[in-house]
């Protein structure tokens, strides 16, 4: 995997990222921003499991009002990601805090496409298992963000 990531890394475009002074920041605004949107529409559905927020409107409606939004900011949040990703290849390859935070975004990506549809179809009604599905999620999209806050540091 190393020589794949060693030819990421030397790529004109995560050298362009990497040798700009203001092209990493900007996409990292984006990214950024991309987490804060998907973080809220996350922690407004799962919110809604324990009747707190949006009450006026069905799990089910919520969960398809925010669906849109949630893809979007996904996809915006895995693009500029990987192009971070790129800009410094080797050295996030081998980064502790990088590896948490892969590993909990595929574990939080299949809960959130697997697991939370299965809750929030029509006719779902919100229930103490629902409630544990909540906080799990919740758990897990936690441990994306420490993650990356923490790359920096390790």
């Amino acid at each position: 995997m190393m020589p794949l990531v060693q030819w990421l890394g030397h790529t004109p475009i995560a050298q362009g990222i990497h040798n700009s002074a203001w092209l990493f920041p900007f996409i990292e605004i984006f990214h950024l921003l991309a987490l804060a949107l998907l973080g809220g529409t996350i922690i407004m559905l799962d919110l809604r499991f324990f009747g707190l927020g949006m009450t006026d409107k069905d799990l089910p409606d919520l969960a398809r009002d925010v669906q849109p939004w949630l893809r979007l900011s996904l996809a915006v949040m895995l693009a500029s990601g990987f192009l971070l990703f790129m800009s410094e290849a080797v050295k996030m390859y081998t980064n502790q805090a990088f590896q948490f935070k892969m590993l909990f975004l595929a574990l939080a990506l299949l809960f959130t496409f697997a697991v939370h549809p299965r809750f929030t179809r029509p006719g779902a009604t919100p229930s103490l298992s629902g409630k544990a599905v909540a906080l799990v999620s919740m758990a897990l999209w936690a441990c994306v963000g420490l993650g990356g806050r923490a790359i920096g540091f390790v």
